[in-house]
């Protein structure tokens, strides 16, 4: 009697596949589509059947590749934009079909603003150029793909609107949140993934594989207040989490995002984390700290991002001073 490979399900991926000598071929999320797939699948010609230049076989190598040797963050990112990408596309699709007007289509079906809209962008085109890179593909199809312009979160939080801020939450667990955002300058993951062993001394120390990067190791100063806050914060939760809800939950992305929205009721506009990261760089520049001393303190390998990003500001206060210079 023939064997007939059967369909499964991923849940790492939330999708139907099935292994058709031993290549993997990606249906459906679905599982009444993935069988009418199927069916389809294995009334075709062998040679169709594993056919290796679909996309989806090919995005499938690029994620198998990335959920083993990437963080499982990086990997539901890309997982999540790419698979968001062959749901949009024909399922039979070639890299030698493929164009960049296909990706661009995909993402103007979606609501998103220019920001989401290119990072589902650079998702893609980072999964074709490691295929090519890797020697899967000969090049990209899609290289001359345009994103849409990266957006800065250039809000700058004044020292009154912050206090203001943090008088609504004044015995909730998001005050300590939001006074170490302001204190410390520190990125949104670097504030989720805290715990009392990066705690030494009067900083925060992050290993070389736990930051940003993974080069060279993360190190957070912190004013006295700062300080003051994590100790208080390491006698409650001795091990995990530093920063977490009044329900003794680590606080997420998700989770700040509602946060900050119902806050948007009350202020008019929805900030998040990256204001205070960004006003904590733009008032240091303001009061004249050296541009190397503030990418230190910001966590950046050079100077670089400091002037591309808040060139104006530094351009502000020479001007100041010029003023004061020539009064």
């Amino acid at each position: 009697m023939p064997h007939f490979p059967k369909p499964f399900f991923r849940s790492a991926r939330q999708c139907w596949f099935v292994e058709i000598d031993g290549k993997q071929t990606k249906l459906c999320p679905d599982r009444h589509e993935a069988l009418r797939l199927y069916g389809e699948l294995m009334a075709k010609p062998r040679a169709a059947k594993l056919a290796s230049d679909s996309i989806a076989v090919l995005m499938d190598i690029f994620l198998d590749w990335t959920e083993q040797h990437r963080p499982g963050r990086t990997y539901e990112w890309y997982r999540e934009r790419c698979q968001g990408f062959l749901d949009a596309i024909p399922a039979t699709l070639t890299i030698r079909e493929l164009k960049p007007f296909y990706v661009q289509q995909w993402v103007d079906t979606h609501r998103w603003n220019d920001g989401m809209k290119r990072g589902a962008m650079i998702a893609v085109k980072r999964a074709f150029n490691w295929l090519a890179k890797q020697g899967h593909i000969d090049r990209s199809p899609i290289t001359g793909l345009e994103l849409p312009p990266q957006g800065h979160r250039e809000r700058v939080i004044t020292p009154d609107e912050y206090k203001s801020i943090l008088a609504r939450y004044e015995g909730d667990p998001f005050a300590d949140l939001l006074e170490l955002a302001w204190d410390t300058g520190a990125r949104a993951q670097e504030l989720w993934k805290l715990e009392a062993r990066h705690v030494q001394g009067a900083a925060w120390v992050f290993p070389a594989k736990e930051a940003k990067g993974k080069r060279r190791p993360r190190i957070i100063h912190l004013t006295d207040k700062a300080l003051a806050i994590t100790q208080r914060l390491m006698m409650k939760y001795p091990t995990g989490k530093l920063l977490r809800n009044e329900d003794g939950v680590p606080w997420t992305r998700h989770a700040v995002s509602c946060r900050f929205l119902r806050l948007k009721k009350k202020i008019g506009e929805k900030l998040c984390l990256t204001n205070f990261r960004h006003t904590f760089c733009s008032h240091a520049l303001m009061n004249g700290v050296d541009g190397v001393v503030v990418s230190k303190l910001m966590g950046h390998t050079s100077t670089r991002m400091i002037e591309t990003v808040y060139g104006h500001l530094t351009a502000e206060f020479l001007q100041g001073a010029l003023k004061k210079a020539t009064a």
